[in-house]
């Protein structure tokens, strides 16, 4: 009789762990986890430097689901949801992500989330007119705090398991799953 490997949901366990940083994380308190979807994005090199995770918002900057451009209407596709509308996509990219040492996973975490706008309206976080103000550096030693308090205060470990473990050493164990999704994309509807 041939054994089933069990399935590891990766876009769930980062949902979980994004849903726990919310709760204990107090700048992240205006969050609702629910209104955020993981999703898996290859990246397409197999390199180590480069982009580990992005975020996508789902409004217009002025938090609009539509926009007028040149007297043409456009609007961002809605994935409705119980909670509402989803108003976040967060991609991280594999394998590239779990090339990372298990903190600076989380912090790539902290960091997606912290672009979240305030007002949780489907808008970005901006610093000045920019992201990530005047550099990704700078903006990440400013987020180190947050993985250091958020590990103090003894989140389940479970949470952890995959953030910890080796992607390939995984795959040998279990089918690794995980929500794919396309990038989306403004369509014209007038």
């Amino acid at each position: 009789m041939r054994h089933q490997r069990p399935n590891i949901n990766i876009t769930e366990n980062l949902e979980c762990l994004a849903a726990d940083l919310c709760h204990r994380v107090p700048e992240f308190a205006h969050i609702n986890p629910r209104r955020i979807l993981f999703c898996l994005s290859r990246a397409r090199q197999q390199s180590v430097g480069g982009t580990f995770a992005k975020i996508v918002p789902m409004r217009f900057p002025d938090a609009s689901p539509l926009k007028t451009i040149g007297g043409k209407q456009y609007a961002l596709p809605q994935i409705p949801t119980a909670e509402g509308d989803i108003l976040y996509l967060i991609y991280v990219y594999i394998p590239r992500f779990f090339t990372q040492p298990f903190e600076r996973r989380l912090l790539t975490l902290i960091h997606e989330l912290y672009h979240i706008s305030p007002d949780f309206d489907g808008t970005i976080r901006r610093i000045g007119s920019r992201a990530h103000g005047a550099s990704r550096e700078v903006f990440n030693a400013n987020l180190q705090p947050m993985v250091e308090r958020y590990l103090v205060d003894n989140p389940p470990e479970q949470l952890f398991t995959l953030l910890r473990a080796d992607l390939n050493a995984l795959s040998r164990q279990a089918t690794l799953v995980g929500r794919a999704l396309a990038l989306p994309k403004a369509v014209r509807v007038s």
